[in-house]
């Protein structure tokens, strides 16, 4: 799960519910989703392999060999894939069956000392130590402030004294720009919403209050004219927020990455940025 995270709520509603996600065990929006995942034409729903493959190896040589690995919003298995190919254990957590299912087939087919739990990444618990946890490509947005500090809190409890922590989060000004964005429509034949033809209507609103974004979609089934809605919401933290909160949770930002330690792609220049942690003693 990258980016966004989606809600579907009634039409009596008065609005979206603040940090409310899609049910991602709606078998076709699951796998609608895992086709984006493994598509090596963008990079809006994983990295492709490429720029996936520069920052595992970036990952591994902050650790040593056969260390233990959690990837929080794991999707398809990409990075735990790669990283238990250089020797480590991995563990994959994603609340997306159809993921879930291929990267699970995936280490079947591989050999390699992989394990992942289809379960949301708010109530994740294990009770062994990892040496190095990720939550990459701006998932720790999609949750509300108090979720996020209780899987911030989360985390420095499963990491290893000294263990490493990388955030890679939207910056500020990226939330914005999504909130503040007009309002479009687009007619698709198929993607993301449905496998049929159908119009895409997104309207978008920045909240000053809690500095979040949320966006609203409405889908409209070409055939029939029946209208499902969808919302999704992200929350906004400047450098120092993020810093205070990572601190107080005694995870200290150690090194902002630059983009020749973490690339992200062209589509997110200046969109994201990524904080390396050492749990502290």
């Amino acid at each position: 799960m990258n980016l966004t995270e989606f809600v579907v709520y009634s039409e009596q509603d008065a609005g979206a519910p603040r940090g409310a996600k899609i049910p991602w065990n709606e078998p076709g929006f699951s796998q609608r989703m895992l086709a984006n995942h493994l598509d090596q034409k963008h990079d809006w729903a994983s990295r492709r392999n490429a720029i996936v493959s520069r920052q595992t190896a970036w990952i591994a040589g902050q650790l040593q060999c056969t260390s233990r690995i959690l990837d929080l919003g794991c999707g398809p298995g990409l990075y735990t894939q790669n990283l238990a190919a250089l020797g480590h254990h991995c563990t994959g957590v994603d609340f997306s069956p159809a993921s879930i299912a291929y990267a699970r087939k995936q280490a079947e087919d591989s050999g390699l000392a992989l394990e992942y739990a289809l379960c949301d990444v708010r109530s994740y618990t294990s009770g062994q130590k990892f040496d190095c946890i990720i939550m990459t490509f701006g998932e720790f947005n999609v949750f509300i402030r108090q979720e996020a500090a209780a899987i911030l809190r989360n985390c420095a409890g499963m990491l290893c004294d000294d263990g490493l922590f990388v955030l890679e989060a939207h910056t500020f000004e990226a939330v914005h720009a999504v909130g503040s964005a007009p309002a479009t429509w687009q007619r698709h034949q198929g993607g993301l919403f449905s496998e049929t033809p159908h119009l895409c209507l997104q309207e978008n609103r920045w909240n000053v209050d809690d500095s979040s974004a949320l966006s609203k979609y409405f889908i409209v089934d070409a055939a029939t004219a029946q209208v499902q809605q969808y919302a999704s919401f992200m929350q906004a933290y400047r450098p120092e927020e993020y810093q205070e909160m990572l601190r107080s949770v005694k995870l200290p930002v150690v090194a902002v990455l630059d983009a020749e330690e973490w690339p992200v792609g062209a589509d997110f220049q200046e969109k994201l940025q990524t904080f390396a942690c050492r749990k502290a003693l």
